[in-house]
């Protein structure tokens, strides 16, 4: 059996049609191979169409037996031969390469566990980087105060020279010191969010593929019932909109974005 919806096409401008919607579908995010018997589309198509009554065919007469020679029996053996190696050859192959999706298959179930817990670690470590981030210029903050204090303290005769001088560089010591810590920590939150993202792209991708399929089925099936009379306009203008504006978000995560 084709693995392959019998209602999917290609028409004269290379595009997947969906005979039954009359539509354009991408094959790769909608059920239109190994899962088509799970798209609404085809069970209604399926349920409309009566089966066939098949004509019983009388078998073909029976052929007279002809008398092989060796000389015709040998290259019928070499071409057994050949296609049972190429067999055998192809089989090999194909365990080969199940054994291997079927590991990347657990490794990629492991990864995306692993892919989660790390962005969990990372949405605990970022806030914790906010929060020591406005600690640090809190302080940065006091220190500057402390500078413009000490200056008018200096004008107005309540410090001397030498205990100014000696009380500001003992500010702008400390003033510098936590400047440097913010900036350490804001390089070392955008080092780490770096190596971050990309892991977090890959699950978010992953995830909103099978939403999007979901979705543009729904679609497909609001303009069918539109188009049968079966939605009022306004819900379907409103429906419309919602499903489209959810698609382009999801698209535009997943990169297929114009």
């Amino acid at each position: 059996m084709s693995s392959v919806c019998p209602y999917l096409y290609r028409d004269e401008r290379d595009r997947f049609i969906c005979s039954v919607t009359g539509n354009e579908v991408d094959p790769g995010l909608m059920p239109c191979l190994a899962n088509y018997r799970e798209c609404p589309f085809y069970a209604s198509a399926e349920e409309r169409e009566a089966a066939p009554a098949v004509e019983e065919i009388p078998p073909p007469p029976e052929a007279p037996a002809v008398e092989v020679k060796p000389a015709e029996v040998k290259p019928a053996e070499e071409a057994e031969t050949a296609v049972e190696e190429i067999e055998e050859g192809l089989l090999r192959e194909l365990d080969e390469i199940e054994e291997w999706a079927t590991r990347l298959a657990e490794r990629w179930r492991e990864y995306e566990e692993d892919a989660r817990k790390l962005m969990r670690m990372w949405e605990e470590a970022s806030k914790t980087a906010q929060w020591a981030e406005r600690a640090i210029s809190n302080v940065i903050d006091m220190y500057e105060k402390l500078l413009d204090d000490l200056e008018l303290r200096l004008k107005s005769g309540l410090l001397s020279e030498e205990a100014y001088r000696e009380l500001r560089e003992e500010i702008e010591e400390s003033l510098e010191k936590y400047r440097k810590l913010r900036s350490e920590v804001e390089e070392r939150v955008r080092s780490v969010e770096r190596l971050v993202l990309p892991h977090m792209q890959r699950v978010k991708v992953a995830e909103a593929k099978p939403d999007l399929g979901k979705l543009r089925i729904s679609l497909m099936k609001l303009e069918q019932m539109y188009r049968e009379g079966k939605v009022r306009k306004e819900t379907y203008e409103r429906l419309k909109k919602e499903l489209e504006t959810r698609i382009k978000w999801l698209e535009q995560l997943a990169g297929e974005g114009a």
